[in-house]
């Protein structure tokens, strides 16, 4: 579900923003508002979402997702105009980050493991990994072979894939342990999953919302950018695909390293070096200028981007516990969605306006920077108890 949610949408939106510039003459800041819609619609719909896969069967939803996204993909292959194209990712298309995203399948992962969940959350979000290193070279080799409606096309059939497997495997157990639907800190003798309104007077949910907003903002407006950055500096598309790539294998390792550091060490202090990890990349992209270099700050910002889904899923499962995690987690993902709406456009326009993208990078550094200041604006605040003491 994440491979093929996170690939033919996310991953490969930067060898479509060349494809639709050439074939439409739109410059790069409308282009990019396809792509800040999908991730606006998809952190604003996971609220509902999220409250919606704690009462129907989890399924449904991921089917939702998948016909609406292959549908999506299908009509993009037949537009005539920027204006089209872009009003099929705001609509259909969103539905991949929605409803097969990363808020529905923690719901799915968190459900099933506990002493181990953080392994568990940081194995499952491979398949971003995946789709970053597979999808922007063979969309690319797609392009260059077919065109990109046909590639469109193929990536609506093979968005049907997942019907099978949502369709037989998609469920929550039967039952959850008393201590696993609420943390004991939390839990009130007799009375109901932590409320809405205690939830946004948690000090833990806007710091994990703006730490994790920070990371998810860096990592999509660098997505967008890095093909056209990499062409800029005087490479190849190929090259510029090839970072991309590097960004997701090494955010597979970071996974594995920070989902076990999730477990077994305070989830803060992974959450602390993944965000120093992503910021020391961000500026060797900017002050590099051999392909080497290059290579180096993708390799740094990708592990460091390894830290984010992990430590976001077994944090809020800790805090919140499992009889609040659905809303909880969509609840923290839309209230993200200034930072992921505004990093791509400001990507953007900062590439037009300078004609580099040196200042992009060194701009979300000092985002990230700024979120690593505030994990320790309220010490405790990732212990439960800390938690229910504030609310």
């Amino acid at each position: 579900m994440l491979m093929l949610g996170a690939g033919p949408v996310y991953y490969a939106y930067g060898n479509y923003a060349l494809a639709f510039a050439q074939s439409f003459n739109a410059d790069r800041a409308t282009i990019n508002i396809g792509y800040t819609m999908v991730l606006l619609l998809g952190n604003l719909g996971s609220a509902p979402v999220g409250m919606m896969a704690e009462r129907w069967p989890i399924k449904g939803v991921a089917l939702l997702g998948v016909l609406g996204t292959a549908a999506g993909f299908a009509l993009v292959s037949t537009a005539s105009s920027i204006l089209q194209v872009l009003l099929v990712f705001s609509t259909l298309i969103a539905l991949a980050d929605i409803c097969i995203g990363t808020v529905v399948t923690n719901i799915l992962v968190s459900h099933w493991f506990e002493r181990r969940r953080g392994l568990a959350i940081g194995l499952s979000v491979i398949g971003t990994a995946v789709a970053a290193v597979i999808f922007p070279p063979l969309t690319d080799i797609l392009f260059s072979r077919f065109g990109w409606r046909a590639t469109f096309l193929i990536y609506a059939v093979l968005m049907l894939v997942l019907i099978p497997p949502i369709w037989f495997l998609a469920r929550l157990p039967d039952n959850i342990a008393e201590h696993e639907r609420l943390p004991l800190a939390l839990r009130r003798p007799g009375g109901p999953p932590i409320s809405l309104s205690e939830m946004f007077r948690s000090p833990a949910f806007w710091i994990v919302t703006l730490t994790i907003g920070a990371m998810i903002g860096a990592n999509t407006g660098t997505m967008v950018s890095i093909v056209a950055f990499a062409v800029s500096r005087g490479f190849s598309s190929l090259e510029g695909s090839a970072l991309l790539s590097v960004i997701g294998a090494t955010s597979v390792a970071g996974k594995l390293v920070f989902g076990i550091a999730a477990d077994r060490l305070s989830p803060v202090i992974a959450l602390r070096i993944g965000l120093a990890l992503m910021a020391s990349g961000l500026i060797v992209l900017a002050t590099g200028l051999l392909y080497p270099m290059l290579l180096g700050g993708a390799m740094l910002f990708g592990f460091g981007l390894g830290a984010m889904l992990p430590v976001w899923g077994g944090i809020v499962a800790k805090i919140f516990g499992l009889g609040s995690y659905g809303r909880a987690l969509g609840w923290t993902r839309a209230a993200m969605a200034p930072i992921s709406m505004v990093c791509p456009i400001f990507a953007g326009l900062i590439s037009d306006a300078t004609g580099d993208y040196a200042p992009v990078w060194m701009m979300f550094a000092a985002l990230l920077a700024l979120s690593f200041a505030l994990t320790f604006a309220a010490p405790g605040w990732w212990r439960p108890g800390h938690a229910s003491t504030e609310i």
